[in-house]
């Protein structure tokens, strides 16, 4: 996996669809929240799939903190973790009565879920070093200890992250080593500074006693004469965090396609680079084994974010 151009060992980054949000369920397969060993096989019956529960105990997230901790540790799901910072930023969804599901198809999309991994065999040792580890799920991997390398690869992704999109606005990030090769799932919620609406207030400010501040009300009160005195400024429009695709990945594809241009180069320079990955290559332009290879192995992923969800949105 991520070996292009000569064999080069290097980083991938999978950008799913904006989503509008997720099920409960949805939210649970990242998390592995209540998945046992039936489960695992369940889920591995898609022959697609490469489940192994013997790994399940290496998984981690890196939570709000910053802390590394065992997966599925956070006791408020992921599905209620984006309602709850929703409802932070004041978003509300366009509702719509006649769409079973109350919520608008037009509605905003708030979500975007991101895959970063790389090279199998470089992610591999940094997981397992030279531990003998079964990809086959023909043999037990209980033995198996994680290494500190995957943890400083998962800790330096996550402060690019918390860099790119501020810490509060990752609601999930879940380092997975239960399947064919590492890689980190990320959830978001795009939020970008925005004025806000509506005409800035004007102020008249006397020119020689610059603590004597008017309001335009006030100031239409004096006389001709007085109002000479002061000038009229006017304040600006304060800031606030808004909910905002476009504000944070483009208006459209065009500009889109360069912010992931932009983010597969930045994370060569802030993390690729030291754990000996190449800049990923944007995976429309891959040849179509390689494409079809990195779309397998992120496959729950796209399932969680490649259509609209719109499943746990209160209705306000």
């Amino acid at each position: 996996m991520s070996k292009s151009r000569n064999n080069v060992p290097r980083a991938a980054i999978h950008v799913g669809a904006p989503a509008k949000s997720f099920s409960a369920a949805e939210g649970y397969e990242p998390e592995r929240r209540g998945w046992d060993e039936n489960t695992y096989r369940q889920k591995n019956q898609d022959t697609n799939n490469h489940y192994d529960f013997t790994r399940k105990h290496l998984n981690f997230e890196i939570n709000s903190q910053g802390e590394i901790v065992p997966l599925g540790s956070n006791p408020v799901p992921l599905h209620e973790r984006l309602q709850k910072r929703l409802d932070e930023l004041g978003f509300k969804p366009y509702m719509d009565n006649n769409n079973s599901l109350g919520i608008s198809d037009n509605s905003p999309n708030c979500t975007v879920g991101i895959i970063i991994s790389g090279d199998h065999d470089v992610l591999t040792r940094l997981a397992f070093g030279d531990q003998d580890v079964d990809f086959t799920l023909q043999k037990s991997n209980a033995h198996v200890l994680l290494k500190q390398g995957i943890k400083d690869w998962a800790m330096d992704t996550y402060r690019w992250a918390c860099d790119r999109w501020g810490a509060e606005n990752i609601i999930g990030f879940d380092v997975h080593l239960d399947e064919t090769t590492p890689h980190i799932q990320i959830q978001t919620i795009p939020v970008a500074k925005t004025k806000s609406r509506g005409r800035a207030s004007a102020k008249y400010v006397h020119k020689d006693d610059k603590s004597k501040v008017l309001s335009h009300k006030e100031w239409k009160k004096l006389p001709e004469e007085i109002r000479s005195n002061f000038v009229r400024t006017e304040a600006e429009r304060r800031e606030k965090e808004s909910v905002s695709y476009a504000s944070v990945w483009g208006k459209d594809k065009y500009a889109v396609g360069e912010t992931y241009k932009q983010m597969h180069t930045d994370y060569y320079n802030e993390v690729g680079h030291k754990y000996g990955l190449e800049r990923g290559d944007d995976i429309a332009m891959l040849p179509g084994e390689e494409r079809r290879e990195r779309v397998h192995k992120s496959k729950p992923f796209w399932r969680l974010s490649a259509r609209p969800r719109m499943l746990s949105l209160k209705t306000r």
